[in-house]
């Protein structure tokens, strides 16, 4: 199975959708004057795995690194 996540960004909206074998499985729109909403997706690095936690640390850019919890996130890598 393929899956394809396709991200459109427009001044007023930002819309992500989920593709799997070219079809759509999930689509979001989000409004654009909002400075931080849940969801929000981030490009960052895995600086530590924390097994025991189930959870990592993640360098996203600010001065502290990001602490997810794993079973935040559906798909592996």
């Amino acid at each position: 199975m393929s899956s394809e996540l396709v991200v459109d960004v427009q001044p007023k909206e930002i819309s992500i959708a989920l593709l799997e074998n070219n079809r759509l499985v999930e689509l979001q729109k989000e409004a654009r004057n909002i400075s931080f909403s849940v969801g929000d997706i981030y490009l960052g690095r895995v600086k530590k795995l924390m097994p025991g936690l189930n959870a990592a640390f993640v360098d996203v850019g600010y001065e502290k690194d990001d602490f997810p919890a794993l079973s935040r996130f559906r798909y592996t890598i």
